[in-house]
């Protein structure tokens, strides 16, 4: 299951995002929707949250307040939000998390780095992007941030990203030169990534010993890397082999 943490307060998701599927229960096998979290009587009690402990993935309105049965929502208190953050999540490490807010910009997010965090989204965005993330889970039971980062296409804009560092470390080499593995240290793992992307059956490792023992020059391997990104772009995916 997957809990989406959002008080929605003034109905703001349906007057500002135009988002009804949530209410609808589209994906009521899928998805949880919580407004209301009651706020913690001691900064230890965890009771009301054990729910979150066995999710999937959790989306977590960054500022999401407390509540309070006789007082409503609390004004500025998001104690809730800490501790899911710090104690039940740990920054996607436990539980994968997803922070948005309308002070938000485009997504803080490394794939490579943390595939399970997305430290910041603007909202508006995250709700854009939420039903094909949900429609995704649905099929796959796979949790996908990429999706909610930077949208459905994700793998042509990664793809693009990648290629973009790849080619950017060998701007100051000759295109006439023989590229060596050496060239590409300071982004192996990016290129490393976007042959995954383009080619998910190679063997990276007897890829890397070609180029060691059968060096192409530069100009080619940009080519190569130019065309793959291209195929991305026209058709979705890489239709090219590497040779």
């Amino acid at each position: 299951m997957i809990y989406l943490i959002d008080d929605n307060q003034n109905d703001q998701r349906l007057i500002n995002y135009n988002v009804t599927f949530v209410e609808e229960g589209v994906f009521g096998k899928y998805l949880t929707s919580i407004q209301k979290i009651e706020k913690l009587n001691s900064s230890s009690d965890l009771s009301h949250l054990d729910f979150l402990k066995n999710a999937d993935c959790i989306l977590l309105h960054a500022t999401t307040e407390d509540y309070e049965n006789d007082k409503g929502f609390l004004p500025s208190s998001v104690t809730n939000v800490i501790k899911i953050k710090e104690l039940i999540s740990k920054e996607g490490e436990i539980i994968p998390l997803v922070l948005f807010s309308n002070s938000m910009n485009e997504a803080d997010f490394s794939f490579e780095n943390n595939p399970s965090y997305i430290r910041a989204i603007k909202k508006n965005l995250f709700y854009e992007r939420l039903f094909d993330f949900m429609e995704y889970y649905k099929n796959t039971s796979k949790v996908e941030l990429r999706i909610i980062a930077w949208g459905k296409n994700f793998v042509i804009k990664e793809a693009s990203q990648l290629a973009i560092e790849i080619l950017r470390a060998l701007e100051l080499k000759s295109n006439t030169d023989k590229l060596l593995l050496t060239d590409l240290s300071q982004v192996l793992n990016s290129f490393k990534m976007f042959m995954y992307l383009a080619l998910p059956e190679i063997d990276i490792n007897e890829l890397l010993n070609q180029i060691e023992d059968e060096p192409i020059k530069i100009l080619d391997f940009k080519r190569k890397i130019n065309q793959i990104t291209e195929s991305f772009t026209k058709h979705g995916k890489n239709i090219h082999p590497w040779k």
